[in-house]
């Protein structure tokens, strides 16, 4: 009886013999996966190494395929805990001004509305009076308005850039830990392919997390 992983590395060496691109039977990523040149070269060589001799490519697919899945799918848990955690960091800063934002705002909206007190004297002189002597006090307070929203801004600002590159540096360690790996593995597989023993148990400190 073959194994899940034994029946699926058959089908796998055939389709390569058969002319398949490793990336079609591999397992789908829902991420675009990163890769670079030597990762490239090494599928290019596992296509041709399972070629020469599709009959011993069963045992190292078997082995190695499940590993290289993996370390896909924990690149993508690492990618959406990245992504989560930054979200979660932005809505907070953005909560923590939330009582400056509103103060802001009632100042503003105070500033406006002592206007039409003035609006509402009859007598014109008491009226022009009355503006100029509440745009001055208003002058200030929404100079003191701007001063504040100015700074509230800036400090918004620092914190979410401070967690933008929070954000590119986990991404860049996940990606890192995945292109490593699978360096790393495909490496091993086509050593199989050549002829090297299938380890006997399965390795299990295969990758990092950025948890």
């Amino acid at each position: 009886m073959f194994s899940r992983f034994s029946l699926f590395a058959v089908v796998l060496a055939f389709g390569l013999v058969s002319g398949l691109s490793l990336s079609v039977v591999l397992k789908p990523s829902k991420l675009k996966l990163p890769t670079n040149k030597k990762i490239l070269g090494l599928q290019q060589q596992t296509e041709e190494l399972a070629a020469r001799a599709p009959g011993n490519s069963a045992p190292c697919f078997d082995y190695y395929i499940p590993i290289i899945n993996g370390l896909s799918d924990q690149y993508q848990l690492d990618y959406n805990k990245c992504a989560k955690d930054y979200d979660t960091a932005s809505e907070l800063v953005l909560a923590a001004w939330n009582s400056t934002l509103f103060g802001i705002q009632a100042s503003g909206d105070s500033g406006c509305n002592t206007f039409f007190d003035c609006s509402s004297i009859v007598d014109s002189v008491l009226a022009f009076e009355c503006f100029a002597n509440v745009g001055a006090e208003q002058s200030k307070i929404m100079y003191q308005v701007s001063a504040n929203a100015t700074e509230a801004a800036v400090q918004i600002k620092i914190h979410l850039q401070t967690l933008d590159s929070q954000l590119e540096t986990c991404l860049n360690y996940s990606e890192r830990d995945f292109v490593e790996g699978t360096a790393h593995y495909y490496e091993e597989l086509n050593k199989c392919l050549a002829g090297a023993p299938v380890p006997q148990e399965t390795t299990t400190n295969w990758y990092y997390t950025t948890a």
